[in-house]
């Protein structure tokens, strides 16, 4: 019985980074994408923040270019999840942000070939 409880578990943390990798490797893929377009859309959770009004005024505030168009639309995940999903223009503040964090990764990583390359 604890033999089974250990093989589960070890499953589930297995399986939950692998989760977690492949949830970070779609965040990087739209921020290269949202640099590259100007356009960013993001879901801002209603079971997370209580305030969703607050969050979502935040994250726009941080994102999105105030003076063109956005669209702010009711939406609800695949597990029921209920939230906002916001599209708008990056502000140039912001995509000059989301390229030095992708420049830096992109170079993180090179870097990090380069000692693997060294060990071999």
């Amino acid at each position: 019985m604890i033999r089974l409880l250990v093989v589960s578990l070890s499953a589930l943390f297995l399986l939950s980074a692998c989760a977690s990798g492949t949830y970070k490797a779609r965040q990087e893929q739209r921020d290269k994408m949202a640099a590259s377009s100007g356009m960013y859309c993001n879901f801002v959770s209603g079971e997370v923040f209580t305030d969703v009004e607050v969050e979502l005024s935040m994250e726009m505030a941080k994102r999105c270019d105030s003076s063109r168009p956005f669209s702010i639309t009711n939406f609800k995940t695949s597990s029921n999840e209920n939230g906002l999903v916001y599209c708008c223009s990056m502000s140039g503040r912001a995509q000059n942000a989301v390229n030095k964090r992708s420049e830096a990764k992109s170079s993180e990583k090179n870097s990090n070939a380069e000692v693997v390359e060294a060990a071999q």
